[in-house]
């Protein structure tokens, strides 16, 4: 099940919802004053229902999503929270409908509608103002869950390195889409999302910068678990290494995290180098996106894993 977090809608506060269904109220006329209060009851009542049940049902089973957008939404908001906002206003649909209801019968049993409806006012106030804190969570987290970037299903290619190796530009060099290479806020970095069409082949690129370019050791909760979700999406890793260390990282430490990055994926990894324009090794795939060397050799590794991943799924049916 995928996602796409940019649908939620805006959440309003307690008070702004308030005001929205009893300014909606105050627009509402009757016969007399029985008529026009159980209209303003009926008017709040399908205002607050309404809201709920939108915000509610815009959000998805999280525990029936993707195992990537569960990982995510959980690291971005915490999907334990997020349940217990919802459950809340749900919880408060529940109860104003209850005093409503109440108090539509009150007023035809013949209490007097100005008194009744002053009081089911009251208590409407009361109930969602217990729920501001679900509510001001769920916008919070709607626009914090904008960081998660819609991913398609395609073959998937992660770039990992460290920082400033050429990464990204590699990943520009062999995308033939470019408007399609986009930048998401991503755990306080970002994700470069490019694709390469080949003869109607999707295949999806992916820049991990910040995810995957420091020691096991010294990584926080949110990067490690950022690994985990990238972990479902990646059909091969290609891992970026900087000879010239004009990076800022030696071989060594370079080397570590691939022999790291081997460990933490279940897939291929294809080792090559950048800036082969201002180096000579040449025991692996050298990548110079100046002069243009090696581009072609990887664009074809990558389109022949993913036609051969492609024709292994159509075999499978």
């Amino acid at each position: 099940m995928s996602f796409n977090p940019r649908r939620l809608p805006t959440v309003l506060t307690a008070d702004e919802l308030i005001d929205k269904a009893f300014r909606r109220a105050s627009k509402v006329s009757g016969r007399n004053s029985r008529e026009k209060a159980l209209n303003k009851l009926s008017t709040i009542s399908n205002v607050l229902d309404n809201y709920f049940e939108r915000i509610i049902s815009s959000h998805p089973s999280y525990d029936n999503l993707d195992d990537f957008y569960r990982e995510m939404v959980d690291v971005v908001v915490g999907i334990r929270r997020l349940k217990k906002s919802l459950a809340a206003l749900s919880w408060a649909n529940t109860m104003t409908q209850k005093v409503i209801s109440k108090g539509i019968r009150r007023i035809k049993g013949g209490n007097d509608p100005d008194r009744v409806l002053k009081e089911v006012y009251g208590r409407i106030a009361s109930i969602i103002e217990q729920v501001d804190d679900a509510l001001r969570f769920l916008n919070d987290a709607k626009n914090r869950m904008r960081e998660i970037p819609t991913l398609s299903g395609d073959f998937t290619a992660v770039f990992a390195g460290y920082p400033n190796v050429g990464k990204s530009s590699i990943i520009s060099a062999i995308s033939t889409v470019k408007p399609e290479i986009a930048s998401y806020p991503f755990t306080t970095k970002k994700i470069n999302v490019g694709f390469i069409d080949a003869d109607g082949l999707r295949i999806q690129v992916i820049d991990t910068p910040g995810l995957l370019d420091r020691p096991m050791d010294r990584r926080n909760r949110i990067e490690r678990r950022a690994i985990l979700a990238l972990r479902y999406l990646a059909d091969v890793v290609i891992f970026v290494i900087d000879p010239t260390e004009s990076c800022g990282y030696e071989i060594d430490k370079q080397m570590n995290l691939l022999y790291e990055i081997r460990d933490q994926f279940d897939v291929p990894v294809i080792e090559i180098y950048s800036k082969a324009d201002l180096h000579e090794k040449r025991d692996r795939l050298a990548i110079s996106t100046v002069s243009g060397e090696g581009v072609d050799e990887l664009l074809g590794l990558v389109i022949s894993m993913a036609e051969e991943k492609s024709k292994k799924k159509s075999e499978n049916g």
